[in-house]
């Protein structure tokens, strides 16, 4: 089993007119892969209510769990991005 950081996110326009991804949830849970840490943080988190419009999955080393109060991590994380098409 691996770790993972599910992270929902809402495109939002700021004051200029200008687009930004909103973090509106963030999860961490343990799969086997990428698409079934989306699948559980899905289960964990009210989607539908949360209609969120990008969802991303990043991969966490197993140092990062040792050391996640430390400055900074060893190994960069693997990310994966869904967005909803519009």
């Amino acid at each position: 089993m691996n770790s993972y950081r599910v992270s929902f996110y809402k495109d939002l326009l700021n004051s200029d007119g200008h687009s930004f991804k909103c973090l509106q949830r963030q999860v961490d849970v343990q799969s086997d892969g990428p698409s079934q840490a989306l699948v559980q943080a899905e289960q964990l988190v009210d989607n539908e209510r949360l209609n969120a419009d990008c969802v991303e999955v990043v991969h966490l080393p197993a140092s990062h769990i040792e050391s996640e109060h430390t400055a900074g991590l060893s190994t960069a994380p693997c990310k994966h991005t869904w967005s909803r098409a519009s």
